[in-house]
């Protein structure tokens, strides 16, 4: 039962998949940045293959087996929220310093990714230790979602690593800089400014 659970849980999660990217305008973005097809189909490709191989290998384990296997996704989940935590980072300096936009695709792909993570793998679900069909079954709801939110994060990191190749050309410092130095450098940008006006100014004859 546990098993034939878990199988639909997987197959389900396919159409889902293909719903959530939809919705997150993953189909149109992939005509024009083909990097995208990468994390779609590996997704598909993880979905499918945990489904046949519940096919092949049709034995549960026991709830301690069941409840270590937990710790690991719980172990992934943790690296990937603190692989976003470091792209919103760098996202937040290169938006803010250099684009400056919204990034409303590489949100769009962040806010799905953090709903599967700290949405769905984070919360805890109590159960009995001798029920080791539903830490079976659980265990694959979590691995279900946790594919989600890693495969959704790559594809908001790409959209990140497009968008620094074509502003490739903006200037990012992080050095302090003295105020009165900057006031200088900003009265000489001025005057420089100011003597190339009046040079187009004068007529032909003066020139």
């Amino acid at each position: 039962m546990a098993i034939t659970i878990a199988t639909f849980i997987y197959l389900l999660s396919i159409p889902l998949w293909l719903l959530v990217w939809y919705s997150a305008t993953g189909f149109k973005l992939m005509r024009h940045n083909p990097l995208l097809m990468i994390p779609f189909f590996l997704s598909l490709a993880y979905l499918a293959g945990n489904a046949i191989l519940l096919e092949v290998f049709t034995e549960t384990s026991g709830a301690t087996y069941e409840e270590s296997r937990i710790q690991a996704i719980t172990d992934r989940a943790m690296i990937a929220a603190q692989a976003m935590a470091s792209v919103l980072i760098v996202a937040t300096i290169v938006y803010g310093l250099s684009i400056k936009r919204v990034p409303l695709h590489f949100i769009r792909f962040m806010v799905y990714s953090f709903i599967a993570l700290l949405g769905v793998v984070a919360p805890i679900l109590w159960i009995p230790a001798e029920q080791a069909g539903l830490f079976f079954v659980l265990r694959h709801f979590q691995a279900t979602a946790l594919n989600f939110g890693l495969f959704l994060c790559v594809a908001g990191i790409i959209m990140l690593l497009r968008d620094l190749v074509t502003h490739g050309d903006a200037q990012i410092s992080l050095t302090p800089v003295d105020p009165m130095m900057r006031c200088h450098e900003d009265d000489q940008a001025a005057d420089r400014r100011a003597g190339v006006a009046a040079r187009e100014s004068k007529p032909a004859t003066e020139r």
